[in-house]
């Protein structure tokens, strides 16, 4: 027994911040609604023996003439007794010891003209001997009068053999073909209900210890179904296939229906939750942290840089709306800024769907209907908004920690959409229906080499703005209703239609034979195609190898790199590398064409770089031996932009040239830019040919550029390039960032979210001078050769 209570206060102890962590939590617990001419009720099935227990809540009323009544009733003997209540507040419990076996009804109606606030709970003590053969077979089906909303719930109970222990039975796998529920409502959609296996909570729809003994004791099987339909639904308690050999041969049924349409929240003025709110401290930034603990759960870096701006703009939104909640109005309507990054208020109702095909919460397929309505006085509810809030709310885990969830869902709700709607009275409750998805995405995914859970979810999430100085009753009902199709109810078709179906039946079927061969041939089809990719995606990773691996820093030096392709391979090419003597080697090249093709040729320039670049080459010499080479082993049109520097050891001289290139650019610390366009016509196009190199001088804090086309082509807006005025505009903004920042900064700028819809490959090389010995900048020189 001592270890059960301190495994419990473990359990709980986890489950509290779990409760509070997730956004779509609503903000209070919502009570029943008693609505005039309703009633809140609850049927058992009980025998002799068996204890009724129960516990009455009733919110205070204006009216002093309002009576609510209680009265216990049975199917047997009839009105067993009633209670009368007033308008004052009142938590009563109780309890009652069944006398006879009959079907009981405890029932709560409200006389006055207005709805009440109540909670009617009840629970039941069963007396042991009144067993019958699990899972009495005797009861196959009966029929029940149900309205929208309405739960029917079954429980078994039954004691569990001594040989069975506590930790044994928390493992436990209940099959669902052990005890089955189901219903055909009366539009003849079939409801079925499932079991799960969880703790002894106590929960609905769980296997759950009546009697909390580490060994053996009293269990309950229940199993809850959520009634969708207004109208006689038949019920099915049928054996499944054999049980465990554990459990016993006997068990005890008890069959519960529970009544209670409305739910009502309580929501009090702005003013008096600005108080209380305005009190709490403001939230500790996020954005000073964000970066290093993104880095280190192994995101990409340009995923690191777009959610270390959403926890920028969600810090300036805490601050924002701390410091409105001191005001008594207006301070909650600020909790939607920004496109991704905003903070909700409390919420009222949650309503939430599954995107993928893993979910925690098991739900009966088809829509989800809400009807609400604003219950308080008149002339303070017409001055109410309720704001309808959807969104997609991200739940990803990686597959090894599925409890740490890297994408915190408290900052990061994506494509939020906010309705503002009247209050709606009890006269004429508003609806809202949330469809689901007809198409979940996959559960789980890989990326970066690492597997991850994806449990995303989208939220319909109601809050009510209380602006009035009394306080408003925010009042729902929540119905699910089942998917129908046109074949579900073809009983109640008249003739005609029958017979246009079984016509169209037979023409469907002489399509079948052509529908086949047309998917054969489209899985034919995918299979090269995913074939194809497999080998794109080989060479991609083989070109990726050829580029220089991270960043290099040489004495007085920085050098980065980057590139992004239009498709799995590319054609433009960078390369940095030291030589023997201290110089350092940086090029770009842009291949003609795109694909597989141009990916090989810029193999071929790679390796011969490589190979030709010697020390005490000069840079005119190697472009003229590439273009020989080119031009001996490709077609005229496959040409090749190409420009080289060379950086000299003591870090103080750059020497270009430029073959049919884009200028490169020298950024000086002042902001002066100098173009480096000297060299000649592009590598393959003519095989003897004068190219030039020309030197500039260099000082500590000057930025070397070199890129590829695709950066200053790239479209940004309609018909509009980025162009070259501004990408020297912002090499000069941020020339003093490092080399990484301002690359991937760049590309941010040129390419759209989706990175396959880029129309060029880019590639850019950034290299900084850092201290180094100091020489006069030479003048200019140009040198020649054939």
């Amino acid at each position: 027994m001592n270890k059960l209570i301190y495994f419990a206060k473990i359990i709980l102890a986890l489950a509290i911040p779990i409760a509070l962590f997730g956004q779509t939590k609503p903000s209070t617990v919502p009570r029943s609604y008693l609505m005039p001419g309703d009633s809140l009720y609850y049927d058992l099935s009980l025998k002799k023996g068996d204890v009724l227990e129960w516990n009455l809540w009733l919110a205070p009323t204006l009216e002093a003439s309002e009576k609510t009544v209680l009265s216990f009733v049975s199917d047997v003997d009839g009105q067993l007794w009633e209670r009368s209540f007033g308008s004052k507040a009142l938590d009563l419990r109780d309890k009652i010891r069944i006398k006879s076996d009959a079907r009981y009804r405890m029932t709560l109606k409200t006389t006055g003209q207005r709805g009440r606030m109540a909670e009617l709970s009840v629970w039941t003590k069963l007396k042991a001997s009144h067993q019958a053969p699990f899972p009495s077979p005797g009861v196959q089906r009966f029929a029940e009068i149900f309205s929208s909303g309405d739960q029917f719930s079954v429980e078994y109970e039954f004691l569990l053999p001594k040989s069975i222990g506590f930790q044994e039975l928390l493992g436990l796998e209940l099959s669902q073909d052990l005890v089955h529920l189901w219903a055909i409502t009366p539009l003849g959609d079939s409801l079925p209900a499932t079991a799960s296996v969880k703790r002894w909570f106590g929960e609905a729809g769980i296997l759950s210890l009546r009697e909390r003994t580490p060994y053996g004791g009293r269990i309950t099987l229940r199993l809850e179904l959520d009634v969708a339909d207004n109208g006689e639904s038949i019920l099915f308690l049928a054996p499944g296939t054999p049980p465990p050999d554990w459990l016993p041969s006997k068990a005890r049924m008890l069959i519960t229906r529970k009544h209670d349409p409305w739910k009502g929240i309580i929501v009090p003025p702005v003013t008096a939750m600005a108080e209380t709110l305005a009190a709490h401290p403001v939230e500790l930034p996020r954005a000073p942290y964000a970066e290093q603990s993104l880095r280190a759960r192994g995101l990409d870096s340009v995923i690191v840089a777009e959610l270390t701006e959403v926890y920028t703009e969600r810090d300036s939104l805490s601050a924002v709306r701390h410091a409105r909640r001191s005001m008594s109005e207006g301070y909650d309507t600020e909790f939607l800024t920004g496109k991704k990054a905003f903070l909700p208020p409390d919420l009222h109702v949650v309503l939430t769907i599954p995107l993928t095909g893993h979910h925690p919460e098991k739900r009966i397929s088809g829509r989800t209907r809400l009807e609400w309505f604003v219950e308080g006085d008149k002339e303070h509810t017409r001055h109410a908004k309720l704001y309808e809030w959807r969104y997609d709310e991200a739940h990803i885990a990686r597959a090894d920690v599925p409890d740490e969830f890297f994408w915190d869902n408290r900052i990061l709700p994506l494509y939020a959409n906010l309705n503002r709607h009247s209050a709606a009275s009890p006269k004429s409750p508003a609806t809202i229906t949330s469809q689901p998805l007809p198409d979940p995405r996959p559960s789980t995914f890989e990326q970066y080499g690492k597997e991850y859970i994806d449990d995303s979810r989208s939220v319909l999430a109601l809050y009510l703005e209380n602006s009035s100085k009394d306080t408003l009753y925010l009042v729902y009902h929540q119905a699910r209703l089942p998917k129908r199709t046109v074949f579900s109810a073809l009983s109640r078709w008249p003739i005609g239609a029958r017979l246009a179906a079984v016509i169209l039946g037979i023409f469907g079927l002489a399509g079948i034979a052509a529908i086949v061969e047309l998917r054969r041939r489209e899985r034919k089809r995918r299979k090269r195609s995913e074939e194809f990719e497999v080998e794109l995606e080989k060479a991609r990773q083989v070109q990726l190898k050829l580029l220089p691996d991270g960043p290099m820093e040489a004495q007085g030096l920085q050098v980065y790199g980057l590139h992004q392709s239009m498709q799995s391979v590319g054609g433009d090419y960078y390369d940095f590398f030291a030589l023997e003597d201290g110089r350092v080697l940086l090029c770009v090249a842009d291949v003609a064409g795109h694909g597989l093709a141009a990916a090989l040729l810029m193999s071929n320039v790679q390796a011969t770089l490589r190979l030709i670049a010697q020390p005490g080459r000069q840079l005119t010499e190697i472009v003229s031996l590439l273009n020989h080479e080119i031009c001996q082993r490709t077609s005229p049109e496959r040409f090749v932009t190409f420009l080289i520097a060379e950086i000299s050891a003591d870090r103080s001289l750059i020497t270009i040239c430029n073959a049919g290139h884009n200028p490169g650019y020298i950024v000086r610390k002042s902001g002066n830019i100098v173009e480096l366009d000297a060299g000649g016509v592009m590598l393959g196009f003519m095989d003897v040919f004068p190219f030039i190199q020309m030197e500039h001088g260099l000082d500590s804090g000057d930025l070397i550029v070199l890129y590829t086309d695709g950066i200053p082509e790239a479209e940004v807006g309609h018909e509009d390039m980025f162009g070259y005025e501004r990408l020297k505009y912002y090499l000069q903004n941020h020339r003093a960032e490092n080399l990484m920042n301002i690359a991937q900064g760049l590309l941010r700028r040129v390419t759209s979210e989706d990175a396959h819809t880029i129309e060029d490959d880019m590639a850019i090389v950034l290299a900084r001078i850092g201290t180094a010995t100091r020489r006069e900048p030479t003048s200019k020189k140009k040198i020649k050769t054939a």
